[in-house]
């Protein structure tokens, strides 16, 4: 028996206990930084693991063993604003809040290879377990939660990083994974037109910012078609729209938009921004105005070409050697671009397809195969282990 199939015995024997702890924290989400109570039992966990803990950024967690060359293994701990639709024993408990990217997967995961190493500690080195809030949202003063995390020393002197994310489109027991970039950089925008209001029976005394922001919309779509590279990725994504008035009399002064793009670097970044901007000048060419707020919201993703060799090294030792799907660019953001660009890093989808329905992330059906938590605690165990002894 090979070291790396007894990790996933091993990591299988746990496999009650994870699937417990799994439908606890599903059934018992929070929102991005209100895990408290996630973070108690993140704790108590990794306590009874034999670790000793410390709570950062409000309701993050870390605990560690061993000392000297440093890897970081990560887990993100929030759930979303999502009513759960799905009819299990163990669904979302809290009205509106919903585990539906995974991260009560991801959180069981990282337990679980806590376990596998405390029962086989590094024999030389220190892995540190890095449980992180806030990875769906930034807070009110615009910091994601892997920056919060950073910021309270959660990668101090660590040489490397890991994490994984569910993959509903990848069957259990497969992982997928790629060198270099691989989620993209995301950008939020908030784009307000401004007209002039008038009764609605007069529509010639006023500047309608509905119409204004209709011929916005219609140009904006047309930046990805026409005013890029069909050879470069990029999105651009209009999410809402409101007038400050909803009345059938009243022509609306303001209007609201909001949206996403998402790119691959800073010179797509800055067309795409650019394109924006020209678009919303239409409001001014028929007599509007308008103010556009811009948030950078994460980088790029990206994965260290060493780190994910291993990754792939480990996944055939542990899962076989068709186990392996090698990734495309994702165009999904993450907070963990902020901890690859501060160090190595491989970050890797687990395949959790749980039936024949698509039970996609962020959205009220998603669910996981939960054969799948002893397989990334195992992955996760074992890259540290691994990179450890290299």
């Amino acid at each position: 028996m090979t070291i790396t199939t007894a990790t996933l015995d091993r990591a299988s024997a746990l496999a009650k206990k994870l699937v417990d702890i799994r439908r606890t924290i599903h059934a018992n989400p929070e929102l991005s930084f209100k895990e408290t109570e996630t973070c108690k039992l993140i704790e108590s966990t990794l306590k009874e693991f034999g670790y000793k803990t410390s709570v950062v950024a409000g309701t993050g967690v870390i605990a560690e063993i061993g000392t000297g060359k440093t890897v970081v293994l990560r887990a993100d701990i929030d759930a979303l604003p999502i009513q759960e639709k799905n009819e299990k024993p163990y669904c979302s408990r809290n009205q509106n809040v919903m585990h539906a990217c995974g991260h009560d997967i991801h959180t069981t995961c990282l337990l679980g290879a806590a376990k596998l190493i405390a029962d086989n500690p590094p024999k030389s080195g220190r892995i540190r377990f890095m449980f992180q809030p806030g990875e769906e949202t930034i807070n009110e003063d615009g910091k994601a939660g892997a920056t919060l995390m950073m910021e309270a020393g959660a990668i101090k002197d660590a040489e490397a990083i890991f994490a994984l994310h569910c993959d509903p489109r990848l069957q259990a027991g497969k992982i997928s994974v790629r060198e270099g970039a691989f989620l993209a950089a995301c950008d939020t925008f908030n784009i307000t037109i401004l007209g002039r209001a008038t009764h609605g029976a007069y529509p010639e005394y006023g500047i309608d910012a509905i119409v204004l922001a209709s011929q916005v919309v219609q140009a904006m779509q047309a930046i990805i078609s026409r005013r890029k590279s069909a050879l470069e990725p990029a999105v651009l994504t209009i999410g809402g729209i409101r007038s400050k008035t909803y009345r059938p009399n009243i022509v609306a002064d303001t209007v609201e938009i909001t949206g996403t793009i998402r790119y691959f670097g800073k010179p797509m970044q800055d067309l795409l921004l650019s394109e924006i901007k020209n678009a919303c000048s239409i409001a001014e060419t028929l007599g509007g105005s308008f103010n556009i707020d811009v948030h950078h919201n994460t980088v790029t993703l990206m994965n260290d070409v060493n780190l994910t060799n291993l990754v792939r090294s480990v996944a055939k030792d542990v899962l076989g050697n068709d186990s392996v799907v090698e990734a495309n660019r994702e165009m999904g953001s993450e907070d963990f671009s902020f901890l690859s660009q501060a160090l190595p890093a491989c970050y890797f989808l687990l395949g959790v397809k749980a039936d024949d329905v698509l039970r996609q992330i962020h959205t009220p059906l998603f669910d996981a195969n939960e054969e799948a938590i002893p397989i990334g605690s195992a992955m996760l165990a074992e890259a540290a282990q691994r990179y450890l002894s290299t």
